[in-house]
């Protein structure tokens, strides 16, 4: 039994999983004309249909978007055909930017491979300066920006890209380039210079970036619930503990490396707090089925 049909997947997801919240199974069925929500009882049709009124009228009521939350069901990815390859689906994910900041990542990565002084020579351009200051900087301003653009291994590169990808493409698909852009760049700024003031000038890597896309993807939809994606709960998670996990020092004796844990910190924080602001600017109501 079909109780209503929505456009677009977001919604569909929402409403489904807060059915089930309240004791009702149902499916979800792919039609031509969209998303429909169907009940595997039929005996719960009148409060199921008294429920998609509700939903209907109120699709910005935190009950709804809190039940997808909990069940960490509602996902952003688009459906593409069926016949389509895997790897044209993970390409058309991502947008501009997305893509943009993964080749410089990756050109950055090759040339410190192959500069034939362990990437000495690109760092002594693009990496931090040794002070904060006009006079360390000496005009080369994007110093203060490019360490988070390069890598020091082939595992860190891939980590940091695979997660990059996945979230940066949320963003800049369901907001805008311009976002995307705006954010990286405003998080690049604030954890390079945590992690200067705590390790100095020898670091580098995009993983604050990604933990300040986990911050922003996050939160925002707290300011916004009628946000057009959410974070899944596993992936909030995952990344926390992985940062409470590398404080403890293991991760560092493990790889061989050292973490940095402050300028992760740092990009949640900062990705976060600008999630939760602009949410709250940007409120708006979830598009109507």
């Amino acid at each position: 039994m079909i109780i209503v049909t929505f456009s677009e997947k977001r919604p569909a997801l929402a409403f489904s999983d807060y059915l089930r919240s309240q004791g009702i199974a149902n499916r979800i069925e792919q039609k031509e004309d969209g998303f429909a929500v169907a009940l595997d009882n039929a005996d719960d049709g009148p409060r199921a249909l008294a429920e998609a009124e509700g939903f209907v009228r109120h699709p910005e009521d935190p009950r709804y978007w809190q039940a997808s939350w909990h069940a960490g069901q509602v996902q952003a990815a688009p459906v593409y055909a069926a016949a389509a390859p895997m790897a044209v689906g993970w390409w058309r994910r991502a947008g501009t930017v997305t893509r943009g900041v993964a080749l410089l990542c990756v050109g950055l990565f090759l040339a410190m491979l192959f500069d034939g002084r362990d990437g000495r020579a690109v760092f002594a351009v693009l990496g931090f300066p040794d002070a904060i200051s006009t006079t360390a900087i000496d005009g080369e301003w994007w110093r203060l920006l490019t360490p988070a653009f390069m890598h020091g291994s082939l595992l860190h590169i891939l980590f940091n890209l695979l997660w990059w990808w996945e979230l940066g493409s949320l963003v800049e698909r369901f907001q805008s380039p311009w976002r995307l852009l705006a954010l990286t760049l405003v998080v690049a700024l604030v954890s390079n210079a945590a992690q200067f003031l705590a390790y100095g000038p020898k670091f580098l890597g995009l993983s604050a970036v990604v933990y300040g896309l986990v911050g922003y993807l996050w939160l925002y939809p707290l300011g916004d619930p009628g946000a057009p994606f959410r974070l899944q709960k596993g992936i909030v998670i995952f990344l926390i503990g992985w940062l409470a996990f590398g404080y403890t020092g293991i991760l560092d004796a493990l790889f061989g490396i050292h973490i940095s844990n402050h300028g992760h910190l740092a990009g949640l924080i900062v990705g976060g707090a600008l999630g939760l602001l602009l949410g709250l600017v940007n409120r708006r109501r979830p598009a109507h089925p």
